[in-house]
């Protein structure tokens, strides 16, 4: 299984203080992933690519930003040597996915969020705008300071349908309505 595969780079991670989902919550969203099959994935916020392997690991197409150059070469490193079909766009998130909404040409089946805790609710409608209906936006550390406003918005969301997973310091996985007019 993928997440056995992991142990050595989560061991590496935990060493150089590199932030990842881990273990415990790599398992929920690989069960996740076996679940939806998406084909186009959205992560924000690559670091090592650990999380990036797991998104990508059924053969779906990911697209990952990440804002430092040098760990992103680290990722692209890792995604090869996991067979891992990814794109890697060095950059901010926000300004990434605004770009991307902009277009209105790439629609995706899942976006990951896990970067700046406080940077969620900025980028939360842009994500809404490039998820499919049906599709899922997925956050990371959900229950940090920093995340309460995003928590509360994908919560009320009229377009979303949010359910909160209490693994360590928790995921929100909120699903696109698909009978949005």
């Amino acid at each position: 299984m993928i997440i056995d595969e992991l142990q050595e780079l989560e061991q590496e991670s935990i060493l150089r203080g590199i932030p990842i989902v881990g273990r415990e919550k790599g398992f929920w969203l690989l069960q996740k992933i076996q679940e939806i099959k998406p084909q186009k994935i959205l992560e924000l916020g690559t670091a090592n690519g650990y999380s990036g392997i797991i998104l990508g690991s059924q053969k779906g197409e990911l697209t990952t930003i990440e804002i430092n150059e040098k760990i992103a070469a680290e990722a692209k490193e890792n995604f090869r040597g996991f067979g891992i079909n990814a794109h890697v766009i060095v950059g901010d998130g926000v300004v990434e996915v605004q770009k991307l909404a902009e277009k209105k040409k790439e629609f995706f089946d899942l976006i990951f969020i896990d970067f700046a805790k406080r940077k969620y609710l900025t980028v939360l409608e842009d994500c809404i705008t490039l998820v499919k209906r049906n599709g899922f936006i997925i956050a990371d550390n959900i229950t940090m300071e920093g995340c309460q406003d995003f928590k509360e918005a994908v919560l009320t969301h009229p377009k979303l349908k949010t359910e909160i997973i209490n693994i360590k310091d928790g995921l929100s996985c909120s699903e696109k309505m698909s009978s949005l007019p």
